[in-house]
């Protein structure tokens, strides 16, 4: 799951000032043979990717395209433009028909699916530098112990806080619930917190919160599902808990946080020009999001791929180095919508609030690289944890048998 973030006209600036940079794909790394003949050679690549979210992302790709071609004389960078709604369907029927392009950008969630399935190629070994990316976005590469793609952009969610209500973010989980039941306490028509639902976006985000109690959903290399252990179930308690201070009668009311009936709630850097925007009066604050043993995170964002049937791999593979490289990087993770996931790379200037989303994507962690995970988010771990808070099962009960359906799909015993 990523979502784009809106923060005006930076991308626009930062074309103009990518006009300056030169060739060099400041990737840490190269591939042996992915260099471009100097005698007229010609060589053509297709990449496939969302449609630009602004024109002024459009520029920033189209400038770094140029400068990717100035660098290798006799290269053809061709870039194929999908809506996003559209991009999975259409990637989907080319493959099956034999006419994929040689790279593109993948959602995070489906890499593992892609990589078990051999519609799509190994990292070769020395193209980059993996100590010089974010843990969290590189292994949402990962399916089987190898790298199968690389990360272009990333985000997660923070913890948003009215500082008229709540005026120091907490830290922990103890204390979290002190401060919601502080608010609820002080006017009963104020919730503490705007707790997640159980949706796909609430599943998307409980493994952060589970991560943060020591845990994981799951052990994918040995084939355990590990939702049904206590640290799992004490972060959906943790949720359960929260709503007594929190009651859905009110943070169910329309933009709970934005209106002041909600003290705090979880969301991404996507909301955060919004706000200011349509409640400018709001004097809110984002921190990391509050833990129980350890600081964890979810992670959402863009990968990219090369796949098995292109017929120049080794410039595949360059090209995609260059886009995440650390001179690139923070251009086209700003264009996609996300924050750069190479730990040089330049982070277009934001608010303060963006302090606290890049300390939480230090921590993120990845998504299991489990092919029929989404199906997992989406179908079995959401309606457990509103079957929890909505006190039609205990916490323990409702994980208990969505870790039983788990393991029924995927075919696991343990």
């Amino acid at each position: 799951m990523s979502r784009g973030l809106a923060r005006g006209t930076a991308v626009a600036l930062l074309a103009t000032a990518l006009a300056a940079c030169g060739g060099g794909d400041g990737s840490g790394g190269g591939t042996s043979g992915s260099g471009t003949g100097t005698g007229g050679e010609s060589r053509e690549l297709t990449f496939w990717m969302y449609q630009d979210r602004t024109p002024q992302a459009g520029q920033v790709i189209e400038r770094i395209r140029r400068d990717f071609e100035r660098a290798n004389p006799g290269v053809t960078v061709k870039l194929v433009k999908i809506p996003k709604d559209d991009y999975n369907t259409k990637l989907g029927s080319a493959l099956a028909g034999g006419s994929a392009p040689d790279a593109g950008i993948l959602d995070q969630p489906l890499v593992s699916k892609y990589a078990l399935d051999g519609t799509i190629e190994e990292v070769p070994a020395g193209l980059i530098d993996e100590a010089g990316y974010y843990r969290g976005a590189l292994d949402t590469n990962r399916a089987g112990g190898k790298l199968y793609g690389l990360p272009q952009d990333q985000t997660t969610v923070a913890l948003f806080y009215n500082r008229r209500l709540v005026p120091a973010p907490p830290k922990t989980w103890d204390e979290l619930k002190q401060a919601a039941a502080r608010v609820h306490a002080a006017d009963p028509d104020v919730a503490g917190m705007n707790v997640p639902k159980g949706d796909g976006y609430g599943a998307w985000m409980f493994p952060g919160v589970v991560h943060g109690a020591g845990g994981a959903m799951v052990d994918d290399a040995a084939k355990k599902v590990l939702f049904d252990q206590p640290p799992a179930v004490e972060a959906l308690q943790l949720w359960v808990d929260l709503q007594k201070s929190s009651p859905r009668a009110i943070t169910d009311s329309d933009k709970p946080f934005e209106n002041g009936r909600a003290a705090m709630t979880i969301s991404g850097p996507w909301d955060v020009p919004t706000i200011k925007e349509q409640f400018p009066d709001l004097d809110f604050g984002v921190a990391p999001l509050p833990y129980k043993t350890e600081p964890a995170g979810n992670i959402g964002g863009e990968n990219s791929v090369v796949f098995s049937t292109s017929d120049d791999p080794d410039l595949a593979w360059k090209w995609l180095a260059f886009l995440a490289g650390p001179d690139h990087n923070g251009a086209v993770a700003d264009a996609l919508g996300g924050f750069p996931v190479h730990l040089k790379a330049r982070v277009v200037a934001g608010g303060p609030e963006q302090a606290a989303f890049l300390e939480q994507l230090k921590v993120a962690r990845a998504r299991p690289a489990v092919p029929q995970w989404i199906q997992v988010n989406d179908e079995i771990i959401a309606p457990a944890i509103e079957s929890a808070l909505t006190g039609r099962a205990t916490a323990r009960q409702a994980l208990a048998d969505a870790a039983a359906r788990t393991r029924s799909l995927l075919g696991w015993t343990g």
